[in-house]
């Protein structure tokens, strides 16, 4: 027996229901049985039509020659992986590849990891493309299912296997909790009935398997990456070095930390003996959106903040510090994310980068080589 959505073929996940069976290893995403193997998608009729966008700034000429090239993928029936760096602007090199499926008639999707930035994606995207009725999909919410463009959190697509895309652009492929996931991945899948494009600012070697890889290194303002510089010190004594950084910085920043737990423990940390203007977010704290707002408005000096605020959020003339860099949950592509908040703003467009680690760890080595390598790289 396997299951037709996920192809789980282990018996202990495999449940008996009055004479049928049912897969519990992707039960999240409502209950298939075993007997139903008809894949068959739900045809959807559109009608061509011109399609126009809007963007209220003129794209670089590396975005305009991936935005090209992507087009040429879909009209040749080829899938793309996109590699653009944090900040380069990988949201706007995909409009013209929708602009040109909407068209034909086609069917697209738009999914993203988190409902926070499916929210963000729905009005950028809604505000550029004025004449098009698009729907929208997350925990919790739903407007317009039959929509011919469809914004929506990737658990969502379970609503749409039996109809699919003809075209799938998939951003943050990287981050949790698409990445690794198996079942979200055959999700995926199978609501692809064409192509797809992925976005990340992290692929690997092993992250490409029959795509084309696209390349986009650098942001839109043309300068290099910040690459983070180590500050290698004892645990014991990260929080006297973290003080200093901060006094020498005199900025807005950010001080990343492995753990939830650690979250109040160093605000406590930076409160004490200073006068710096201090809060923390994470997922179990309440009126993060609240602080963020403070930070970028000056209210705040710092933010200690676990892995929550890595993606999805520029703050004008932000500095970096890592702490802890040592532990295991700070990864290359975590890491490389932590890094990309700095210098996103054209105005503040370079910064600082701390890590402090008591080890000189593999990740934080793949971090520095690869922000170095794409610097370097004449694309």
């Amino acid at each position: 027996m396997e299951c037709p959505r996920c192809h789980n073929r282990n018996v202990k996940r495999l449940y008996p229901l009055n004479g049928k069976y049912y897969c519990r290893q992707c039960i999240m995403f409502h209950r298939v049985w075993i007997e139903d193997t008809n894949t068959q998608h739900k045809q959807h009729h559109y009608p061509q039509k011109k399609i126009d966008y809007f963007l209220d700034f003129e794209l670089s000429s590396a975005q305009k020659t991936i935005s090209r090239q992507l087009v040429e993928n879909y009209q040749h029936h080829r899938h793309s992986l996109v590699l653009a760096v944090c900040g380069s602007g990988k949201t706007e090199i995909v409009f013209e590849l929708i602009q040109y499926a909407l068209q034909k008639g086609d069917r697209v999707c738009f999914c993203i990891p988190r409902k926070e930035l499916v929210k963000e994606l729905y009005q950028r995207i809604q505000e550029a493309f004025l004449q098009v009725d698009i729907g929208v999909v997350y925990g919790g919410y739903m407007k317009n299912i039959e929509a011919q463009l469809m914004i929506c959190t990737m658990h969502q697509l379970y609503r749409f296997e039996q109809s699919g895309f003809d075209l799938m652009i998939a951003d943050e492929v990287d981050a949790f909790p698409f990445y690794g996931n198996e079942v979200l991945q055959e999700l995926f899948m199978r609501c692809c009935n064409g192509q797809y494009v992925k976005l990340s600012a992290t692929f690997v070697r092993e992250d490409i398997k029959d795509e084309e890889l696209l390349i986009m290194n650098r942001r839109y303002h043309g300068y290099d990456l910040p690459v983070p510089q180590m500050i290698l010190c004892p645990r014991c004594l990260q929080h006297f070095v973290l003080k200093w950084l901060l006094f020498r910085l005199k900025k807005k920043a950010i001080v990343f930390v492995p753990l939830i737990e650690d979250v109040d423990r160093v605000v406590k940390q930076i409160q004490s003996h200073t006068s710096f203007k201090v809060k923390g977010v994470s997922s179990q704290h309440s009126h993060n959106q609240e602080t963020l707002k403070e930070l970028k408005d000056g209210q705040l000096d710092v933010i200690v903040s676990t892995s929550l605020l890595e993606r999805g959020i520029t703050i004008e003339d932000v500095q970096v510090i890592i702490y802890h860099g040592e532990h295991a949950l700070f990864d290359r592509r975590t890491l490389i994310q932590m890094a990309g908040r700095v210098g996103r703003k054209i105005s503040h467009p370079q910064g600082h980068v701390y890590i402090l680690s008591s080890e000189h760890t593999s990740s934080i080595r793949q971090c520095i080589h690869t922000l170095k390598k794409l610097n370097k790289m004449n694309v």
